[in-house]
């Protein structure tokens, strides 16, 4: 492709804020055009990024832009996304790609009628420690997967103050995908079966109706298996927006790591910066959550499949609801029976 990519962002809260941070300093595209519902935020963004703004997504997809990021609340991608794909736009969506099966199968089959660029923003992925723990495995150190634990927690103020919708998400929708991608990532292989257990109440009593705690067992292919765990009530006390760590064992070694905390701060309080904070440093926004952004704009322009498929969207989605299966009955779920019901 010569010259840069036309892109636009909708969905402006704090992560579509983050794409078009990378977008606006990346040499490889133009930020075109943002969108959001809220006319205000829209027209502000558009200002603070010298480029159009609008309300409607119905004009980018009109429109001479020729990729997007659809960075809606958790359970707002599904339209937005299929739209813009039906228009033959390269399209990346944050996670998780959808909230139902059913929806994520119809946007990536969109996606291949369209023959676009579709990629969904684990950027986890991008995170020098999981790139390093990905090294170890594919060096083939570990020897075949085990068993593996991965925990990632909020504290409480996420869904109490920073995320005015929570309560029409929750913490398996906005913290499994991380953790989920990562691990299926991590082994190579799909999960097969969940069983999970959950907490509702806490939230609840704040008028916030979602899971205040999950644990779900997974079983992978070759009778790999790990326990995903999430949170929305660690106190804010603690020293960090996020906690989160990841133990895996193979037939030959293993590995543990902790993404939280790399810095310790002493001021008036201690605690460890929350590490999705953007740095401007050297003339350029930095930090891991920007790398997939640009990248997906190299794979726009050099024409190039990107890591991170709509498929892989699709599977991490369908472990999820499964999920939520389970804790409702009470019973293990297969994941090919979420996939073969999923329309």
């Amino acid at each position: 492709m010569n010259g840069k990519v036309r892109v636009g962002v909708v969905g402006l809260g704090i992560w579509g804020q983050n794409h078009a941070l990378a977008y606006s300093d990346y040499h490889r595209c133009e930020l075109t055009v943002v969108c959001d519902l809220e006319e205000d935020r829209a027209r502000e963004l558009g200002e603070r990024h010298n480029c159009d703004w609008t309300t409607s997504v119905e004009e980018i997809a009109s429109s001479d832009v020729e990729a997007v990021s659809i960075a809606t609340p958790d359970f707002a991608h599904f339209e937005p996304a299929d739209a813009l794909l039906r228009a033959g736009k390269h399209v990346i969506v944050e996670k998780p790609l959808a909230t139902t099966a059913g929806d994520a199968k119809a946007m990536v089959a969109s996606a291949a009628r369209a023959g676009t660029k579709f990629m969904v923003d684990f950027h986890a992925r991008w995170h020098p420690l999981f790139m390093g723990a990905k090294a170890y495995v594919e060096k083939g150190e570990l020897g075949d997967p085990v068993m593996a634990y991965a925990r990632l927690s909020d504290t409480i103020s996420v869904p109490t103050e920073m995320l005015g919708w929570s309560g029409s998400s929750g913490p398996e929708w906005f913290l499994f995908p991380h953790t989920m991608d990562i691990v299926r990532w991590l082994v190579g292989r799909d999960p097969v079966e969940v069983y999970a257990k959950g907490y509702r109440g806490v939230l609840a009593d704040k008028g916030i109706d979602c899971w205040d705690a999950i644990q779900a067992l997974v079983e992978f292919e070759g009778k790999a298996f790990c326990t995903f765990e999430t949170s929305w009530i660690v106190p804010n006390s603690y020293t960090n927006v996020v906690d989160n760590r990841l133990t895996l064992y193979g037939t030959e070694g293993g590995l543990e790591l902790r993404n939280e905390p790399n810095l310790w701060v002493f001021t008036d309080r201690f605690h460890t910066p929350f590490s999705s904070e953007s740095i401007t440093r050297y003339g350029k926004v930095s930090g891991y959550q920007y790398e997939p952004i640009r990248y997906f704009v190299d794979c726009v322009a050099d024409d190039v499949v990107p890591e991170a498929t709509g498929q892989d969207g699709l599977m991490v989605t369908a472990l999820i609801e499964a999920t939520l299966t389970s804790l409702r009955d009470g019973t293990p779920v297969r994941i090919r029976d979420v996939l073969d019901n999923a329309s």
